[in-house]
């Protein structure tokens, strides 16, 4: 089977439902195309949720991956997730096998979203989304 993006995004959101389930929440998937991939029951709580897969590919740190955030249509206009579509988003990052639960102010209105598998060497901590903050 070829590992395709499609293939790579089944199995973050698949990642997602495995652990809600672990955490005693209840997953559940659209049926039809919808800006968000999961809704989790959280206790009585419905959480629209983007799941993304960070495909390990380094952001311009070493350290770091880049997950993309916008949609571009065919006349070249962006789309980036508001507050009335998504409430969270999960974020799996292969190279440590962890999900990250990412709250909106870390991705409404952004293109892309940079996150810290590791400690920068310069020890800049300051404006940085660590990966270990919000592992999930």
């Amino acid at each position: 089977m070829e590992i395709t993006t499609n293939v790579k995004g089944q199995l973050a959101v698949s990642k997602a439902e495995l652990r809600a389930f672990e955490l005693g929440f209840l997953p559940s998937r659209p049926l039809y195309d919808s800006r968000y991939d999961l809704i989790i029951d959280m206790q009585g709580k419905l959480v629209r949720v983007q799941v993304k897969y960070a495909n390990g590919k380094p952001s311009h740190a070493t350290g770091a991956v880049v997950v993309k955030l916008d949609y571009e249509n065919r006349k070249k206009k962006f789309y980036t997730y508001q507050t009335n579509e998504v409430d969270a988003l999960i974020v799996y990052i292969p190279q440590v096998n962890r999900l990250c639960w990412l709250p909106p102010e870390k991705y409404i209105g952004k293109r892309k979203i940079h996150i810290r598998i590791t400690s920068p060497k310069s020890g800049q901590s300051k404006n940085i989304t660590f990966a270990r903050d919000y592992f999930w």
